[in-house]
């Protein structure tokens, strides 16, 4: 069971998305840039069990049927609510708590800058006016006393791009390939642009000494990756290898590590918190056609997930076991996330691409648990980084070599999930069945109790637990 609440907050507003757009920054401005992430509540996911607070932004009548019923199961369930306007009594009826109705807007808010708690309320349930919803100090007040920090960080802005490698010949051709599609400075150093959509639209790319890295410090026979580049803050490690094809040019492999990403990525369009003294790793590399990973590509994040583990037990013997959370989560024994994994491939000619970016939780002390808490030490992350992509590449030799069939054995041997019960959608009949393994095609393989058959499937999209509301796609 999870021991400590992901860092969401959820936005109810009728699925307004300009209007959560404009929420969610108010909010971000009170919490901190990294700090939580913040989701349109959608009343058909399964959200209640991973939030830390959820704003109501609508009017309790035009609050759906469905989503009252979640939101009064979410306060039984000791769930943080905070209102912006309306009353309490409305969406949640005093006969539920036994709890004196919400204040009325006047006793909560006596002058703009100036938040007062009703006599008794309760501090997981509280209400703000609307009009004082863009008071920074009244939000922040309201939101400390449901135990969200309001601390305050600085903007993040983007640093330059380091880049090393350990064949200086390679170095060379890279610079002299990246001048074509860059400007040069009054200092001679390289500008690349990163285009529309970024906070910044330049960055600079600078030449590194390769023994300034520490990646290549345990691997100093191993070429890979061909390039390594390092920076203390990227928008995203996966956005800005993979939808840069220019910053890869010219190199079958290479790896982006970030001190922090301002806009961290995961599954879907989930954001993924990446504070100082986390690990935001990405890397490129290319396969031929004609191996067995490459007809087997959903197997690849399973393999990142097992060798990223692999590679943390291998450096840390006395760290509890982690375990993986299928498909590509990375969790504690505890049940506490600690990383993820995400890829992207496409496939040209003979040669298949593919990136792949893990975020782990190595030295920073929020949002959750991280390495540094479990094992008492601080750790280099390059290190770890470099670790984590040679145990990579290692496990895909294994799985080219040795076939799906031992890795799958491998896999389930470390997650968390073997002979758990799940609800599985046959059509329109919703059913139990036990989780058994991964079939030849990458899908969950689970039993069905009531047929005592083999059943394959997959997620339905949600964006906050991959083992809730499985929909079959094939039986045996």
């Amino acid at each position: 069971m999870m021991t400590v609440k992901p860092p969401n907050i959820l936005v109810y507003c009728c699925k307004k998305t300009s209007a959560f757009e404009t929420i969610s920054k108010v909010l971000m401005s009170c919490v901190g840039q990294g700090r939580y992430t913040f989701y349109q509540l959608d009343e058909s996911e399964p959200w209640q069990r991973h939030c830390a607070l959820v704003v109501i932004a609508s009017h309790p009548l035009d609050v759906s049927h469905r989503a009252v019923c979640q939101i009064k199961q979410y306060r039984r369930d000791g769930g943080k609510i905070l209102s912006m306007g309306g009353y309490f009594s409305m969406l949640l009826p005093l006969d539920c708590y036994g709890e004196p109705p919400g204040p009325c807007l006047d006793d909560l808010c006596s002058t703009p800058s100036q938040l007062e708690l009703g006599q008794g309320m309760a501090k997981s349930l509280l209400m703000i006016p609307s009009k004082a919803f863009h008071d920074k100090g009244i939000l922040a007040k309201a939101l400390m006393e449901l135990g969200i920090d309001g601390k305050s960080d600085n903007c993040v802005q983007l640093q330059p791009l380091n880049v090393f490698s350990r064949n200086s010949s390679i170095l060379d051709q890279y610079f002299n390939s990246l001048k074509l599609a860059c400007s040069v400075d009054k200092n001679g150093e390289l500008i690349y642009p990163l285009g529309e959509g970024h906070p910044d639209s330049d960055v600079r790319i600078l030449r590194g000494k390769c023994s300034e890295s520490r990646f290549y410090d345990d691997h100093k026979d191993i070429d890979f990756p061909e390039v390594f580049v390092h920076s203390k803050a990227v928008t995203s490690t996966q956005d800005l290898l993979w939808s840069n094809s220019v910053l890869r040019q010219d190199v079958s492999s290479m790896a982006i590590l970030a001190d922090i990403q301002i806009i961290g990525k995961g599954r879907g369009k989930n954001q993924w918190i990446s504070p100082n003294g986390s690990m935001s790793l990405s890397f490129y590399f290319t396969l031929q056609r004609n191996t067995l990973l490459t007809k087997k590509l959903p197997f690849v994040q399973y393999i990142i997930a097992l060798a990223t583990i692999k590679a943390i037990n291998n450096a840390f013997a006395t760290i509890p076991a982690l375990k993986i959370k299928w498909p590509n989560d990375i969790y504690t024994i505890n049940g506490e996330k600690i990383g993820g994994v995400l890829v992207n491939c496409s496939t040209n000619g003979t040669l298949t691409q593919l990136c792949v970016g893990i975020g782990l939780n190595v030295n920073n002390d929020e949002p959750t648990i991280s390495l540094a808490k479990l094992t008492g030490e601080t750790i280099p992350v390059p290190k770890l980084a470099s670790k984590v992509c040679h145990a990579f590449i290692e496990e895909v030799d294994l799985f080219n070599e040795l076939g799906y069939e031992q890795f799958v054995e491998s896999f389930c041997q470390n997650w968390l999930h073997q002979d758990k019960k799940v609800k599985i959608s046959l059509g329109n009949v919703n059913c139990d069945a036990i989780i058994k393994s991964i079939d030849s095609d990458g899908y969950l393989s689970v039993m069905n109790l009531t047929t005592q058959k083999s059943v394959s499937v997959q997620p339905d999209g949600n964006s906050f637990d991959m083992m809730e509301n499985l929909i079959a796609v094939k039986s045996s």
